[in-house]
This record gives structure tokens, sequence and C-alpha cells, in this order.
């Protein structure tokens, strides 16, 4: 082998090599956390469960994809300092069920989604967006999912803290809700309205 042809192996190896010992980008990773927990999703769908087992699954896979504090306390607001720690469990639990419920009513019999993803983009430290075009039969949405570094798991785990649907935010949508319920009755309030509208009939 000749001196030049040794080298550009040798210098090939090395890039290689540091391409594998270089940790993945925070965009890179929280892209990727995405796409599993969405194909979990869209597991669960392709097998047509029926709503209430629908339900089931979904509370399994927010729990392990969805940073539901984060997104609980901001869509509460400043309000959220003022609550105590059974008062933000119970809220929390509260709103998680609500969600949940309310996009299994919206999902439930649909087929499984295709979805096309954009470059991400580090918000800041910890915080990342991916913007995604979801198509649906015949319906196609731009939806972007805002993910969290959570550094209480071991190892650190990202999850996603917001969902923007047609430039229309979980949070911002809910804290719209809230803030005149908080106005007016407080906590429990909030935990009274939440109760009742996780009691009321599903809408299918």
């Amino acid at each position: 082998m000749s001196l030049a042809r040794l080298l550009r192996s040798t210098l090939a190896l090395s890039a290689l090599l540091a391409a594998l010992a270089c940790p993945a980008a925070p965009v890179d990773e929280a892209r990727a956390a995405l796409g599993t927990g969405i194909e979990e999703v869209s597991a669960a769908l392709r097998e047509r469960p029926k709503q209430d087992d629908l339900i089931v699954q979904l509370d399994t896979l927010v729990e392990k994809h969805f940073a539901f504090t984060t997104t609980t306390r901001l869509a509460v607001g400043p309000a959220w300092r003022d609550f105590s720690p059974e008062q933000r469990t119970k809220i929390e639990h509260l709103f998680s069920k609500l969600v949940i419920r309310t996009y299994a009513d919206r999902i439930a019999g649909d087929a499984a989604p295709n979805i096309t993803y954009g470059a991400p983009t580090e918000l800041k430290a910890g915080r990342v967006e991916v913007p995604t075009v979801i198509r649906i039969a015949n319906n196609t949405y731009s939806i972007v999912y805002r993910l969290e570094l959570d550094s209480g798991t071991s190892p650190a785990r990202w999850r996603v803290y917001d969902v923007v649907a047609e430039g229309v935010s979980l949070i911002a949508n809910y804290r719209g809700q809230f803030e005149p319920i908080l106005r007016k009755s407080g906590a429990e309030g909030l935990l009274e309205t939440l109760t009742a509208k996780v009691a009321e009939p599903s809408a299918r």
C-alpha cells in the first residue's frame, strides 16, 4: 500500500471513530425520542382498539413520553406557586385524564398517521421543538412538538411538554380556559371544573 493510500485510510478511520465517539446533538436526541413516542401511538392505532382500550394505552404512553407536570404547571400559570402539593397532584392527574380523553375522542377509529418530520430547533438548553406534517386519511395537519430533557429520570429522557396544532398551543389554549376559573374560585374551583369535565360522557 502506498503512503498516500495509507494516510487516506488512517484519516477515514479516524473520522469514523470520532463520529462514533461524538454524542448525538440534543436536537437529534429529541427528534428520535419523539419518533419513538409517535410510532408507539401509531402502533396502538393500527390495532383499532375500542375507545376505552385506547384510553388505557394512551394513558401509559403519556406517562412515558409526556412531561405532564411541566404541561400542567405552564397551563395553570403563576397560580401554580400558591397550590399545595396535594392540589398540584390532583390537578395534574385530572388534567392528564382530560387531555387523554379528548385526544382519544378525536383519533379513535382513525388509521395510523403518515408523518413527515421537519428540522428540529433548540429553543434553549434542555428545550427543543420539532415541526411535523401529519396526514390522516385525507386530512393534513401542521403540528409542532415541544420537548424538554427530563433529568429526573435515569438516564435523562426527552419528553413532550407542549403540542402546537395548526398554530394553537395546548398549554396556551388551556391556560386561557383556566385563568377565569382561577381568578374566581382558585385551585378548588379548578379542581371542581376538571372533575366535572372528566366525568362527562365521551364524545364518541
